[in-house]
Order: structure tokens, then sequence, then C-alpha cells
């Protein structure tokens, strides 16, 4: 995509028509601020008292002279002071206009330009981490050492292809393109590996808290949130529809569903309670199944967890009403979950039920994003349109290793390079269609 920068010629001029102060709009200097009064244009009826800073272009947010007012916070003033300005010709921003201006003007690339919506929709502090991180442009640096390797060795190889018989250009050996194109493949995969952690610091991780009736999951619901949340009673079935709460796990967000009791039933709202269940189940990727350690004979759990379990899910083993169980027993069952990750817990308190919780809140994390999340990679991915770039450029690199392999022509080899570095280079939007611009920056909720 061919980047056109965009100008806005018009916000001082609509400035000077309704901020009055002892000096005119148009001499301020910029980057100062300036007290006066907003009036309405139409009559010069004071709205509010304020202070007024013109950044000039180039150096402001989006490149152009942008002009930032300070008033009081009431709702109605913010309103006039709306009105006043588009009385004088200017408009409401579109969804991310600012941002996306700020992109067209050279001001940032791409991914700088989609952690700005990461960084105000971010849930948790690790969350706010990687989307500063990449608001900083070391997701952008990387992905351009990668390109610029595949610069490089693309023009090595277009040079031999199109001047043959000059003395100063030297023939690379398949070796060592191989081992060139090996060690872009080798840092996108990295890169790569970081997704699934990113993809749950960005969405949070959903986990769905199941079970046969009465074996205490909403009383474990209402302990990880620290507050009432579900009803408890001893009469089993008492959860009918699906609670979803999110809770911060270690910098974690993790979205906590409480669901109905898994059973037979004749009860036909009970009954459409277990089919939410069953639906969130398949959207999950933790699940906590919760077992009454209390109980005697566990056959009915360990046949319930049977049905339910999934390669494609981690599974926590979690026995409650330890407080009241029987060590032995315990013991015994057990051995019906050897496995799993099994935690003991007392989701209604006793002797040390707050370090058992903290147990399980630790292996929720582990779960979800394993031991050492956060500390292999400085650069995480979190978006898919980064991810799917990347596979896109490791599966052109793959295949211009096939056209060593198979000692075709290289100009298939150049070819597949030069799609990978077009893919890598949508990351950053040197290469993005302005139709995946607006679906961009349509996500902004507001015009930031």
């Amino acid at each position: 995509m061919s980047q056109k920068g965009v100008k806005n010629e018009k916000s001082i001029e609509i400035a000077a028509q309704i901020f009055k102060s002892k000096k005119p709009v148009r001499e301020f200097k910029s980057r100062c601020l300036y007290h006066g009064l907003i009036i309405n244009p139409l009559n010069n009826s004071p709205i509010d008292d304020c202070l007024l800073t013109i950044m000039k272009s180039p150096r402001s947010y989006t490149g152009e002279d942008v002009i930032e007012i300070h008033c009081h916070g009431g709702s109605l003033i913010l309103q006039r002071i709306l009105e006043a300005a588009l009385k004088c010709g200017a408009r409401t921003a579109e969804p991310g206009e600012f941002t996306k201006r700020a992109f067209l003007n050279n001001k940032m690339d791409l991914t700088q330009a989609e952690a700005v919506i990461d960084l105000i929709q971010a849930k948790t502090d690790l969350a706010l981490d990687a989307a500063r991180n990449h608001l900083s442009g070391r997701l952008s640096e990387k992905t351009n050492a990668i390109k610029e390797d595949l610069v490089t060795l693309l023009c090595h190889i277009e040079a031999e292809l199109d001047f043959p018989d000059e003395e100063d250009v030297s023939s690379l050996s398949n070796m060592k393109i191989n081992r060139r194109i090996e060690k872009s493949l080798t840092a996108i995969d990295i890169l790569l590996s970081t997704y699934d952690e990113g993809k749950i610091l960005k969405h949070g991780l959903k986990t769905i808290i199941i079970g046969r009736p009465n074996v205490g999951k909403s009383s474990l619901l209402n302990i990880l949130l620290k507050e009432e949340r579900a009803i408890v009673t001893p009469l089993p079935g008492t959860t009918r529809d699906v609670i979803e709460e999110v809770i911060n796990i270690k910098g974690i967000p993790v979205k906590l569903m409480d669901t109905a009791g898994l059973r037979e039933t004749m009860d036909e709202i009970e009954e459409i309670g277990i089919r939410f269940t069953m639906d969130r189940l398949e959207k999950a990727q933790l699940v906590l199944f919760v077992v009454d350690a209390s109980k005697d004979n566990i056959s009915e759990d360990a046949k319930l967890l049977g049905k339910i379990n999934s390669r494609d899910k981690k599974f926590i083993i979690v026995f409650n009403k330890m407080d009241i169980a029987d060590i032995p027993i315990v013991a015994a069952h057990a051995k019906a979950f050897l496995n799993y990750n099994v935690v003991k817990i007392s989701a209604l308190g006793g002797n040390g039920a707050e370090a058992k919780i903290d147990e399980l809140r630790n292996a929720i994390y582990i779960s979800s994003i394993g031991q050492n999340a956060g500390d292999a990679q400085d650069v995480i991915i979190t978006n898919v349109r980064h991810k799917e770039a990347l596979d896109r450029a490791a599966d052109s690199i793959k295949k211009a290793q096939d056209t060593i392999k198979n000692t075709l022509s290289r100009e298939f080899l150049a070819l597949e390079i030069k799609y990978a570095i077009d893919s890598l280079g949508e990351i950053v939007g040197e290469t993005t269609t302005y139709e995946i611009l607006d679906k961009i920056f349509s996500q902004f909720c507001i015009g930031k």
C-alpha cells in the first residue's frame, strides 16, 4: 500500500472562532497552554473558562495541526463545546481516526497503531505491558530485522539472475542460502511460539467450572471472586444458568464460568441449564472439574470426566470439601485421576483454606501459559493478524527451502522469498490494503 499523508488545515481556524483570550489564537506558540473562554460562535455567549493548546505539524500525535481544549468535566459543558466546534466546520472523529491519521502520516507503523487499542482495552498489568511493548516499536524492530535479512538475500539472488556474467556478482551456494533463510525461519518461529500466551493476555483464559450437582462449584466461584456472586444451597440443581465473571490471576485475565451440575434430570429448566453448560464447555480453554471429596464413591464423577475429556483442553481436578473429607478415602479417590493435576481445597473455609485456594490460583496460572510465562521473550504476539502474517511468511520460507531441495530454478526461490517479505511487510503496514486498515481502525470504539 502506498502511504499518503493526510492533512487537517482547519483546526486553528476553528479554534480561533470559539476561543477568546488576550492573545489571538493564530499567534499562539506550539505546545503552550493559554487561558481563555470558549464561546458560542452564534451569539458570543460564554460556555466555559478553560485552557487551550496548539500542537503544530509535524510535532503532534497525528502529524497535523492539533488543538486540545482543557475544560471542566461536566457532560453538558462538553456537549456545548463540541456543538460550538461543529458549528464552525469541525466534524466528529470516526472510530480510531486520530490513530489512523498518525499511521498515514508515518508517525507510527501499524503494529504501534494497533497497540493503542490494546492499551485501552488491557485488563491486567501483563496485557498492559505487552501493549506498551508493541507501542514502543519492539515488535516492529524484530519484524523489520527478519525482513531486512531476507531483502538482502533477495537482492543478491536477483543480482545473480539479472547479471550472471558479471565478475563482481558472486554466487551464493545453496548451503549458504539455506542457512540464511533457516535463520529467518527460526526467528519467525520464536515469535509464533508466543502467540498462545499473547492470546490469553489479550482475550483472557476461558475457564469453566464443571461437575456433578452440589459438589461446590458455586462456592468455588465465590471464593475465587472473593464475593457472594452465586447462590449456594444444599439443594442440588440450584444453578440453572451460566454465571460469568472475570478475575485477575497473576496478571492473567481469567473468565470464570460457573455452570449447572451435570446429571440426568426431568426438570425442563435445569435441562436447559445443562445444555448451556455443554455449549460453554466447547468454548472453554481450561476446565476446573470439581469433585466432592467427602463422598465415599466418586465413580459417577470419573464417568462424567471420561465423557467430557478433550485433548484440546487443559483440566484441573478440584477436590472440594476437604474440611469434612476422610483422608484415606481421598487418597483412594485420587487414584482415579492419576493423569491429571489435582488440587485439594475447602471452598467454604476451614483450616488452611486460603492457602489451598492460592495453590489453585497458581495451578490455573501455570495451566494457562506455563511456569515461566512472559520470561522467555520481550515481545509477545497478541494479535491474530500478526500471527497469520507470520504463518504466511514461514510457509513461504519453507517453500523456498523446497525449491533448493528440489534444485528448481532460483527464480522460484526468489519468488518465495519475496512472498515472505511481503507477508512481513503486512505486519507493520507496508503492504496492507485499505480494506484491512478500515477493519483494524473500526475496532476502536472512540475517535482516538
